[in-house]
């Protein structure tokens, strides 16, 4: 997810200009989005060697979980999905806002209850499903270090 004007500050950076309240609705909410990037900010993809691959009209300045979300769900639903439907076994790996965004599809939670989703760091959350994609069954694998799920 690119936070925008909120790229290259810390979070104790980010509240003091913004406010503690401000800086959870960027971070949480559905569809708010932190002010733009400047496009001559070092932090910008647009000034990155890694994404000089990638269509500049396709970078964006700031993004919204939503936004995240329109991302993500296309590349899972057209990678991921064949191969759980094959049956196979598949570890992902990702960023909060990714994992928030594919938790959101998987388990249908609604968009005002996304900010209450907590996705705890380093606990693989297993998802088993059946062949035709329902979930079977859901756990993290550190029970002690769980967070709630929640499900609409």
């Amino acid at each position: 997810r690119h936070y925008g004007a909120l790229t290259g500050l810390n979070k104790d950076e980010m509240k003091k200009i913004y406010g503690e309240n401000k800086i959870q609705m960027f971070r949480r909410s559905w569809d708010m989005s932190p002010a733009p990037l400047k496009k001559n900010s070092p932090y910008h993809p647009l000034n990155m060697e890694i994404y000089k691959e990638i269509p500049k009209e396709k970078i964006p300045d700031s993004e919204s979980l939503k936004n995240t979300y329109n991302r993500v769900i296309p590349y899972y639903q057209k990678n991921i999905e064949p191969l759980i439907r094959n049956g196979k076994n598949v570890l992902i790996s990702a960023h909060g806002n990714s994992l928030r965004a594919l938790c959101k599809n998987l388990l249908n939670i609604l968009k005002k209850n996304i900010p209450k989703l907590e996705i705890p760091t380093g606990n693989p959350l297993f998802i088993n499903f059946d062949r035709r994609l329902n979930i079977q069954k859901y756990i993290y694998l550190d029970t002690s270090r769980a967070k709630n799920i929640i499900n609409d």
